[in-house]
């Protein structure tokens, strides 16, 4: 009976253990608190020497976005902020095929959307992790 009783309590034991592990380790991440903020993004990049460009469209789409591209040399971020969630796959598709094989990390994490040509940038942009919601594609 004794036995019994402990192995009752062992499994429930070790099943609320589970469900307490679980719960933290499942959590979906955040993607506004992954990617930089716009004004955080160009400071960032800014003070690295990144030439910044503001553009609001990309090629094959006809919406009006809040796109932007740093640049420094061969190396580059171009990404898109503040799109839909309609709309973010969308664009995703169109940088599929503007960035074929040339980046780092290709992304469309939440509502946005990024192409980084490299590790250095993807830090120095201010991103908090490689946390996704959505489609990721990462090049060495």
């Amino acid at each position: 009976m004794r036995k019994n009783i402990f192995s009752a309590f062992l499994v429930i034991l070790v099943l609320l253990s589970m469900t307490a592990c679980g719960s933290s380790h499942t959590s979906m991440p955040d993607p506004d608190k992954i990617v930089p903020g716009r004004e955080s993004l160009v400071e960032n990049l800014e003070n690295s020497g990144y030439t910044i460009t503001t553009l609001s469209s990309v090629e094959g789409s006809d919406l009006t976005l809040d796109r932007i591209l740093a640049q420094k040399g061969d190396r580059f971020i171009d990404i898109v902020y503040g799109l839909s969630s309609a709309d973010a796959p969308k664009i995703f598709d169109l940088y599929c095929g503007m960035y074929p094989d040339d980046y780092y990390i290709l992304a469309q994490n939440g509502n946005y959307v990024y192409c980084v040509s490299d590790k250095r940038t993807f830090a120095k942009a201010g991103f908090t992790s490689m946390g996704n919601v959505g489609v990721q594609y990462i090049h060495g």
